[in-house]
Formats: C-alpha cells, sequence, structure tokens
C-alpha cells in the first residue's frame, strides 16, 4: 500500500490512547522479550542500544522514534542504559467507514507496521511525550483524556510527517551491517562477504559498525548467536548439542567454551541457574554481553481484544510462571519451525567463533514434496506469476481457500473449502456457501481446514510469507485486472477452469450487449452518468476500476462521467472531493450509494438542488449490494442498472 493509503486510513479512523509510561532500561538484566499489548510508539530521549521487534532490529542513538503494531516482541540490548515513553494506543475504523478502508485495514493495516526513525523536531516530540504522561498520571477525567489525544495527534503529525521524509532515506552503515547479521548470524560471517552485500570497503563497515556499536562486526555475530543461545535455553527444553546447531555451531564443545567465555558460566550450568530461579548471571558475563530485554522494566499487560479489559498488573501481581510456559511453547514451536524451514545450520567463519566450515547449501532454496491429494498421489504442479514472483501450485487444486476473489472463484465452477465474512456477507452469492468456512484472518482456522491453494490480495510481504507456510499461495492486489475478463482469464488459468472461464465470458458478452443495446436505445450520447457515494457529509467518485456500478457504466455500458471531473480520480479506487465541487461533478444520471432515501435526499440544502436528485434521475443502493464488483454481482447488477438508466431515460423525455 502507498504512503497516502495509509494516511488515508490514519483521518479514517478513531483513535483512544490506551496508556502512556516512561521506563529507564538498565543493562545488565535478562528475560524473555516483552510482547507489545496494543499499538505502540516507543521514543528513546536519552541513551543508545538495539530496538528488536521479532526478528528486526533498529539502532538508537540519542532520539528515535519506532512504531509497532500489538503482539510485536519487544528487545532492547543497551550497553549505557536507554530511557523510554511507551505510547500505547488503539485504532478503530468506524462501521460506516468505506468498504475500501476496511479491505485496505485487512491487506495492510499502518497500525500493524513496524519503521523507525530521527525525528526531525526531537524536543517537539519530548515536549508532547512528557505533558502526555503527566496529564495521563495526575488527571484521568474525560476533560484530561480529551486533551491528552489532543496532544497524541500533535505527537502523530510531526512522527508520520518525519517518516514521510525518511521513507527514502538510505539506512547508516551500521544499520545496513546489524540487519545483515541478524538475519545471517547462524551461517558464514565475514568482513569481505559483507563488504561485498553492502558495496563498500571493508575498513570502512569495520570503522563505521564499531563507531556506533562498540563492536566489531564479527564480535557482533558472536553476541547475537550468545544471545539466541541464552533466548533457547531459558525457553526451549532442546539439548545443547541442538542449540550449539542452531546458533552456528556444530561442535558443541566448541559452543561450550565460547559461551563460557562470554557468559562466565557454561550453558548447563546457565540453565541450572534459571531453573533454579536465579535470573542473573556472574559479574564477569554482564561485564561482557550486558543482555538488557524489556520484560522486567515496564509493568505487565493483559492482552484482550477489548479495550475495556485493557490493564497492566504491577510486577509483583504477574503471574510469570504462566507466562513463562506459553511463551516456552511458543518459542519452541518458532524453533522447530525455523529448523524445517531453514535446514540445520552448519556453523559460522573461524573468524565469527565456528569451529567448522559452513553449509554450503545454506542460501539454496529447499524444494518442497509435491502437495499431496486425498489418495495420497503426488499431485501435478504449475508455475504462475503472482504479486509475489513465480508459484508452484497445483494443476489442479482440490481445496481452495478463497481469501479473496470469492465470487470469481465461485463463477469458474469451483466450490472453495474457505472464504471470510467479508466476501460471504454477499447477498449475490446467497445458496452458494454451504459448507464454506469463514476463516476470517484466522491463520489457526486456515490451518485445520488444510487448503492446497491459497488466493488472497494481500500486499504486504508479512502475511504472505505466513499464508504461503500453510499452502501454494497465489496473491493478485486489489484492482489488479483491467477488466472483468482478464480476472476471469487469469484465475482460469489458476484453477485449470479455462474451459469455464470461456462460456462465463461468452454469456457475459452477450448480456452486455443486449444491455448496451437498451441504453443506447434511451441515453442521448451527449448524456452523462456519475457514480458516488455519500456517508457522514463525505462525498466519494468512483471511476472504471471500481464497484458501485463504476465499472459497469464506464467500462461495460461505456458511458460518459461529467467533463469536469479529472482524468485522475477516474483511475482511482475511489477519490474523495469537497461538497462545493458536487455539482461541477454531477452527470445528467447519477449512481448513488446511500443510506438515505430519495426524499430525504431531496429535503437536503445540498443534495436537493441538484437535478438528478430533484429530478428522480437517481439509482439508489446501500454498499452492502453497491460494492461488490466480482463476475457473479456484475451479472446480477448489470440488468438492473440497464433497466434504471433507460426507463429514466425515457422518463425525462
Amino acid at each position: 500500500m502507498d504512503n497516502d493509503h495509509h494516511l488515508q486510513l490514519w483521518d479514517q479512523v478513531l483513535l483512544r490512547v490506551l496508556d502512556i509510561r516512561l521506563r529507564r532500561v538498565e543493562a545488565g538484566e535478562f528475560h524473555l522479550p516483552y510482547v507489545l499489548p496494543a499499538s505502540s510508539f516507543i521514543f528513546c530521549t536519552h541513551g543508545s542500544g538495539e530496538l528488536w521487534l521479532d526478528e528486526e532490529i533498529w539502532l538508537a542513538d540519542g532520539f528515535y522514534l519506532l512504531h509497532a503494531g500489538k503482539g510485536r516482541s519487544l528487545k532492547v540490548n543497551t550497553e549505557k542504559g536507554m530511557e523510554l515513553y511507551f505510547i500505547f494506543y488503539k485504532a478503530v475504523l468506524p462501521q460506516n467507514s468505506l468498504r475500501e478502508f476496511h479491505i485496505l485495514m485487512q491487506t495492510d493495516s499502518p497500525f500493524d507496521h513496524m519503521w523507525g526513525i530521527s525525528p526531525a523536531e526531537p524536543l517537539e516530540l519530548l515536549s508532547l511525550a512528557q505533558q502526555m504522561l503527566e496529564g495521563w498520571h495526575t488527571n484521568k477525567s474525560p476533560i484530561g483524556k480529551l486533551l491528552i489525544k489532543g496532544m497524541f495527534m500533535q505527537f502523530l503529525h510531526h512522527a508520520l510527517k518525519d517518516k514521510q521524509y525518511w521513507k527514502a532515506a538510505k539506512p547508516s552503515v551500521a544499520e545496513q551491517v546489524v540487519r545483515y547479521l541478524s538475519q545471517h548470524y547462524r551461517g558464514q560471517v565475514s568482513i569481505e562477504r559483507l563488504a561485498q552485500q553492502l558495496n563498500y570497503s571493508p575498513q570502512y563497515i569495520s570503522r563505521k559498525f564499531k563507531e556506533q556499536t562498540c563492536y566489531s562486526p564479527l564480535d557482533y555475530v558472536i553476541k547475537l548467536r550468545m544471545h539466541r543461545a541464552q533466548e533457547m535455553l531459558l525457553a526451549t527444553n532442546a539439548s545443547l548439542q541442538e542449540i550449539a546447531t542452531y546458533v552456528g555451531y556444530t561442535d558443541v564443545v566448541y559452543f561450550n567454551r565460547i559461551f563460557k567465555k562470554n557468559m562466565g558460566v557454561a550453558p548447563g550450568m546457565f540453565r541450572a541457574q534459571l531453573e533454579a530461579g536465579q535470573r542473573g548471571v556472574s559479574d564477569h558475563a554482564i561485564k561482557k554481553l550486558n543482555p538488557s530485554l524489556v520484560m522486567k522494566l515496564i509493568q505487565r499487560y493483559h492482552i484482550d481484544d477489548n479495550e475495556n479489559h485493557y490493564q497492566y498488573t504491577e510486577d509483583g501481581e504477574f503471574d510469570m510462571l504462566n507466562h513463562y510456559k506459553k511463551m516456552t511453547t511458543m518459542l519452541s514451536l518458532c524453533v522447530m519451525l525455523l529448523l524445517v524451514a531453514c535446514g540445520t545450520s552448519q556453523g559460522g567463519s573461524q573468524a565469527a567463533g565456528s569451529s567448522q566450515a559452513p553449509n554450503e547449501q545454506q542460501n539454496k532454496t529447499v524444494s518442497t514434496p509435491a502437495i499431496q491429494p486425498d489418495d495420497g498421489l503426488p499431485q501435478e504442479t504449475k508455475t504462475v506469476s503472482t504479486t509475489f514472483g513465480e508459484v508452484e501450485i497445483p494443476v489442479h487444486p482440490q481445496r481452495v481457500a478463497a481469501i479473496s476473489y470469492l465470487g470469481t472463484v465461485l463463477a469458474l465452477d469451483v466450490k472453495p473449502i474457505a472464504a471470510e465474512e467479508f466476501l460471504m456477507s454477499s447477498p449475490y452469492l446467497e445458496g452458494m456457501l454451504d459448507g464454506v468456512v469463514d476463516v476470517g484472518n484466522s491463520l489457526e482456522k486456515l490451518l485445520e481446514v488444510e487448503p492446497d491453494l491459497i488466493i488472497s490480495h494481500v500486499t504486504d510481504q508479512e502475511t504472505y510469507d505466513k499464508y504461503k507456510q500453510i499452502a501454494p499461495t497465489v496473491v493478485m492486489p486489489y484492482n489488479a485486472f483491467e477488466s472483468v475478463e482478464a480476472e476471469m482469464d487469469y484465475f482460469g488459468k489458476v484453477l485449470g477452469k479455462e474451459e469455464e472461464s470461456r462460456k462465463w465470458k461468452e454469456q457475459f458478452q452477450e448480456q452486455i450487449a443486449s444491455a448496451k443495446q437498451q441504453v443506447q436505445e434511451a441515453v442521448s450520447e451527449n448524456e452523462t452518468v456519475s457514480v458516488m457515494q455519500e456517508f457522514d457529509g463525505l462525498v466519494y467518485l468512483f471511476g472504471s476500476k471500481s464497484g458501485r456500478g463504476g465499472r459497469i457504466m464506464y467500462e461495460q455500458l461505456e458511458m460518459n462521467p461529467p467533463a469536469a471531473v479529472p482524468e485522475k480520480m477516474l483511475q482511482e479506487s475511489y477519490a474523495e472531493f469537497s461538497l462545493e465541487l458536487l455539482p461541477e461533478y454531477m452527470g445528467d444520471y447519477l449512481v448513488l450509494t446511500s443510506e438515505s432515501s430519495l426524499e430525504q435526499l431531496q429535503a437536503d440544502p445540498i443534495w436537493g438542488i441538484l437535478p438528478p436528485i430533484k429530478e428522480g434521475r437517481v439509482y439508489l443502493w446501500n454498499e452492502s449490494s453497491s460494492w461488490y464488483r466480482d463476475p457473479i454481482a456484475m451479472l446480477n447488477q448489470i440488468n438492473d442498472l440497464a433497466d434504471w438508466l433507460a426507463a429514466a431515460a425515457k422518463a425525462n423525455l
């Protein structure tokens, strides 16, 4: 999704500040990562260190602003300590918002995104953070909360403005190195390879990296390996050999020696101390590593989708045992999946502390076995082009999860096993969905139905990566096709239903030809049609790529929009415009999505003076019918719209 769409969503949602905290992160502590209970801004105002969100890393030095979504796992590693403001918020999209906004929220929500910037006006942000923190703890009245919300909107404005500025900025050399090493520390690492990857000289990389982190790149690799080993010793029952192999050492004796050198105790003793309830390790280990993770330093939160149950407890009230068990299970599962997906690393370079040569196959694609249908025989596969490149899928998929393009799949005479409620609520699909499971956005439900193909329009890499671990996934974004015929052609090939696609297009063309003739006999070629939606004092314009009748009117029936409407607006999925331009953009006929009746619109001082409203040349429908523009919906809509247009034209004679 582009940045403008993200900003539109920020403008549409209802925002609520949930909590504001200030914490100093001290070095020398080791705890499990902290799971963020809500979307968050994390503002570093003092000190320096590493901010880890899941497996992504940002280097903070002085003022630094990080954004993360709910459920992200946060770790903070610092040598000197850091001061962090935590601002937790919730964003809710009103139910009556455009369905396009709901689709955008599903496919690429900005409130889940991770990003970090060095703010252009850090003191402005600091002043706002300080005022919000003070107000949060001193004034809990409704007027006080309203004041905090106002300051949060100012904070947000500064943050998003800076994010736009920094979007194209290249990360520093140190940050590039850290991000590369965080992804490749288990394999072979050398200064020469880093230089080749990042296109800098080895000497320049070493100097710049050490200036910001106080480590050489290869010492940093050891640090990453030791951190991961500590986490696995704490949170899993894996053997020392399994942990050593996973972090990059096939020689467990060498792993034991290097762990003791850096931590001050052998890995077995480290685990025993933790199991005995000794959360600290020796002074020697602290001096060598200084791992400081944020789990201990902030208050613990109960995570609940219901914002009324959002709450925190003080350290003494937190059920650490229960949390530990849940985290242990989760991390064990993650380790298992990683081992299966990535294979076993055969160690790093000698300089990085490995005693054995690396596995040369580590970065090669791992071929997966052919998908097995119910009869247990290997299934033929083919390659199709998608948004995320070439994907190998079954030639004849049997268990299709139509997370998107549900109507298209059904039009090709394929009964999917799963879909999501948003598309299943289409009135045009009534009676066609018996046995189709609503999986929503739940990966667990999707996994349970065991699809052999997933169809989606998600655009963010993270969601796609999760889908493709379940089954081969075909992704085509919303509005990817120039016409409904092109959409049917593409998915006919994907699903092995080329003949069904051809027959549907023949039927569709016959219906279009009949409807077009009906309209041309009644409507003058100089007359125009506008396609709009109104709600809550806002007006949106739709073109030939849209539902709401836009594709039918402009693409299929070849009607013309008003000449005053800019071509760019018609190329967008939707375009918001000012009410002052309503008369200028109004055609001779109007297709309008609205919850208002014609009588209510005629009584409105703005809408009531417009000729199509005043004279009844308006086709009124609600969004639950007008939004859908899949092949099945269009077959149902074309005749209705053509009949209305012809009748309205004749009544106007």
